[in-house]
């Protein structure tokens, strides 16, 4: 399927008011769930999905997951995926669902491709669904309802509440899904693993999305096509975001002024680094500095 042909859902950060990552909720808290064979979609976050009740499949890629009780799904950025429900199913579908962005985890942990390492992340999308045991999938699902109810009542900490769970959920599944391995990567995902890689080592140079392109011997289209199919992302998106990621640490963790930051990260001046991250972040630096203490 190509590249553009199935609708991206994007992440809402400021759904619950102040900036996370993360959420969690139940299936039946979401009225317009996409689950319909002719709704084949994208998403441009991590997904877990703790399933309850209904049966059926979900194609990831083509490649194609059980889905039923007491089953556990991990779905990645970029993925087309399509939930087919079995029409013969007692149970509508129902579970838990956790979403969160990859630096949710990367920034935290100051390693920019600390969730892409993580075996069970590696893995291709057939080791990506697991049967845990009856104990270890209801406390998976507790954990989730725990998350579900942290974000009913965000206060400063819950990031760090939620962070914690979230980190949780994913070591227990990784343990269930055993000695897992990642599969060898298409030509399109080492392309854009090549490309997250330099981005890593000269974000900071403004470099255009046809200069990473020229520097990987590739088109700049082709080069976004496989970004883009790897990580729900665009190339400029993924330059835009390391940029904000290191926005934010030195805002957060330094006191330099924002003239300062703007030059670090070749802006060519401090009201346009302004209006960037405004966009990106809805609020001003100085803003951000101060709400976050």
């Amino acid at each position: 399927m190509p590249p553009h042909s199935s609708p991206t859902i994007r992440f809402d950060r400021r759904k619950y008011g102040a900036e996370l990552m993360v959420d969690a909720c139940a299936i039946s808290d979401i009225p317009d769930f996409i689950t319909g064979p002719a709704r084949p979609h994208r998403l441009a976050f991590y997904e877990i999905a703790l399933i309850t009740a209904g049966e059926g499949l979900l194609e990831l890629d083509g490649v194609e997951l059980p889905v039923a009780p007491r089953r556990a799904l991990l779905t990645e950025p970029g993925e087309t995926r399509r939930w087919r429900l079995a029409p013969d199913s007692r149970e509508p579908l129902d579970g838990m669902l956790v979403f969160f962005e990859a630096d949710f985890f990367n920034a935290f942990f100051g390693d920019t491709r600390f969730l892409e390492n993580l075996p069970l992340v590696a893995a291709g999308a057939d080791r990506r669904s697991l049967a845990p045991a009856p104990r270890a999938f209801d406390e998976l699902v507790d954990v989730a309802g725990s998350m579900r109810d942290e974000l009913r009542a965000v206060r400063e900490d819950s990031s760090h509440a939620l962070r914690a769970q979230a980190y949780r959920l994913i070591v227990s599944l990784q343990r269930q899904g055993g000695d897992l391995a990642a599969p060898p990567a298409d030509a399109g995902r080492v392309l854009a693993r090549r490309f997250t890689a330099l981005v890593e080592e000269r974000f900071a140079l403004g470099e255009s999305v046809t200069r990473y392109a020229e520097r990987l011997n590739a088109t700049p289209r082709h080069l976004n096509q496989c970004v883009q199919a790897s990580s729900g992302r665009t190339a400029s998106e993924t330059i835009h975001a390391r940029q904000m990621l290191e926005a934010r640490r030195l805002l957060l963790h330094t006191d330099l002024g924002v003239g300062v930051i703007a030059e670090r990260l070749n802006f060519s001046d401090a009201s346009y680094f302004v209006r960037f991250f405004r966009r990106h972040a809805g609020t001003t630096p100085r803003a951000f500095r101060l709400r976050q203490g």
